[in-house]
């Protein structure tokens, strides 16, 4: 169908060449008609990044695993934050479950609260603080 035809009364001509609506009494910027936009702008949206959940393939439970202080640690920054969901590539429903195990850990006292498991920042001070201990 032509834009001529489809200037009649009753008529709406769609353009099948643009995969995105445009709405009457509404204005646009003139990137926003251009195609190669329309399609970036679509897939900036739709493309996830894959994730690999450990817990989930080896059907862990991450509250049961509170006692294995070397595998929370891997879940834990330098400083003793428990790291965002984007970092560490879980699930939510795990990334959840992990931090409630870090926090039962810490609780218990298997994990420092204020630093990594294995993690030494200054050995002089660890081993003067041994000395007097």
């Amino acid at each position: 169908m032509s834009p001529e035809a489809a200037s009649g009364p009753g008529l709406v001509y769609e353009n099948v060449e643009y995969t995105r609506n445009f709405h009457p009494k509404s204005t646009y910027h003139p990137h926003e008609l251009d195609e190669g936009y329309a399609k970036k702008s679509r897939n900036k949206f739709t493309q996830t990044k894959k994730t690999w959940d450990p817990f989930v393939a080896l059907d862990l439970d991450p509250l049961k695993a509170y006692k294995n202080a070397s595998l929370l640690s891997n879940f834990v920054t330098d400083m003793g934050k428990i790291k965002p969901r984007y970092k560490t590539g879980l699930t939510p429903k795990s990334q959840r479950r992990v931090a409630q195990a870090i926090k039962r850990a810490r609780a218990f006292g298997l994990i420092p609260v204020t630093s990594r498991l294995g993690f030494v920042s200054n050995s002089k001070a660890i081993s003067r603080g041994a000395r007097y201990a």
